[in-house]
C-alpha cells in the first residue's frame, strides 16, 4: 500500500484525539497543573522519546545553518501560546467545544500556506472558511451571541496554533522530520520555563501521581501524531488541507467524551457545530 499524506493525515488525526482527550483528564479542575505547566511536561517528554527514536534508528543530522535555530525561537513562542491558551480553556469547557473553537486554525493555516507557500486557491476555500465561523458561532450561541473566557482562550489557542502549523512546513523542508520534531518539543519546552519558571517548579512540587497515565497517554500520541503530521508535510501534503483535517477529530472526542468522561452536557449543540465545522473543513479539502 502507498503511504501518501492522507494517509498519513488520517492516523495522526486518531492520535491527536486520544492525545486531546488524556489532556482534558490532566487538566481538570481540581488538578494542580496549569497548561503552562503541562506544556513544559509534555513537551520535554515528547523531545526525549523523539530522541531516543532518533538514535535507535541512526537517523543522521542534516546540514542546518545557524539561522534555522534563530528561527526556531519565534515558533516556540506560537507552540508555547498556542498550547497555554488552548489547554487552559480544558479548565471549564469540554474537548469538544475547544477543538471546534479551535478550527479556526484551519482558515488561518489556509491562508497563510496561500500567501507562504504558492497552495492552490479558488473561492470554495474561503467558502469553506466561512462555514468553519459558523461553527464557533454556533457554539457561541445561547440566547444571544456570547463568548466566555474559556472560549476566548480556545480561539486564541487556534490562532496561534494556526500560525505555528504553517510555518511547520518551512522546518520539514529545511531539515527533516525527525530532527525537528527534537528541535521543536526542546525549545516549546524551554520557551514555558523561560516565561514562567516559578509557577512551573511549584506546580511540579504539587504534582500528583495519579495524573501519570494521563500525561505518559498524552505524550505517546502526540509524539505519534507529529511524525504522522511531520511526515505527510515532508511529502507534499499542504499545510491547509492536512489542518483541516486534523479539525474533524472533533467526532472521535465527542465519542470519547461520552463513554469515557461521562460529558453528555450540551450534545445536540456539539454535534450540530461539530457537522458544520466537518462540512467547513471537507469543502477546504477538495477544494482544488
Amino acid at each position: 500500500m502507498i503511504i501518501n499524506w492522507f494517509t498519513l493525515t488520517i492516523a495522526g488525526l486518531l492520535c491527536v484525539a486520544i492525545a486531546d482527550v488524556s489532556q482534558k483528564i490532566s487538566l481538570k479542575g481540581e488538578s494542580p497543573l496549569s497548561s503552562i505547566t503541562n506544556n513544559f511536561l509534555v513537551w520535554n517528554s515528547i523531545g526525549i522519546l523523539s530522541l531516543v527514536y532518533f538514535l535507535a534508528f541512526g537517523f543522521t543530522v542534516p546540514n542546518v545553518s545557524i539561522d534555522f535555530y534563530f528561527k526556531l525561537i519565534p515558533l516556540a513562542i506560537l507552540y508555547f501560546l498556542g498550547g497555554s491558551f488552548y489547554y487552559q480553556s480544558f479548565k471549564s469547557n469540554s474537548v469538544s467545544i475547544s477543538a471546534v473553537l479551535a478550527t479556526i486554525s484551519s482558515v488561518i493555516t489556509t491562508t497563510l500556506g496561500i500567501i507562504w507557500f504558492g497552495e492552490s486557491t479558488n473561492i470554495y476555500k474561503f467558502i469553506g472558511a466561512v462555514i468553519v465561523f459558523s461553527a464557533i458561532i454556533i457554539v457561541n450561541y445561547q440566547k444571544k451571541l456570547q463568548f466566555d473566557k474559556y472560549n476566548l482562550y480556545a480561539l486564541l489557542g487556534g490562532l496561534f496554533f494556526g500560525m505555528a502549523y504553517t510555518a511547520d512546513k518551512y522546518f520539514v523542508l529545511s531539515s527533516s522530520p525527525d530532527f525537528y520534531q527534537i528541535a521543536l518539543c526542546f525549545s516549546v519546552g524551554m520557551a514555558s520555563f523561560i516565561f514562567r519558571p516559578k509557577q512551573i517548579i511549584a506546580e511540579l512540587g504539587k504534582f500528583q501521581k495519579k495524573l501519570i497515565p494521563s500525561i505518559i497517554s498524552s505524550v505517546v500520541f502526540f509524539f505519534l501524531y507529529q511524525k504522522f503530521l511531520l511526515k505527510a508535510l515532508s511529502i507534499g501534503g499542504e499545510v491547509g488541507r492536512i489542518d483541516v483535517l486534523n479539525n474533524t477529530t472533533i467526532f472521535i472526542i465527542i465519542l470519547l467524551e461520552v463513554f469515557l468522561l461521562k460529558e453528555r452536557k450540551d450534545l445536540k449543540k456539539k454535534i450540530l457545530a461539530a457537522v458544520v465545522a466537518t462540512i467547513g473543513a471537507t469543502v477546504l479539502v477538495l477544494a482544488r
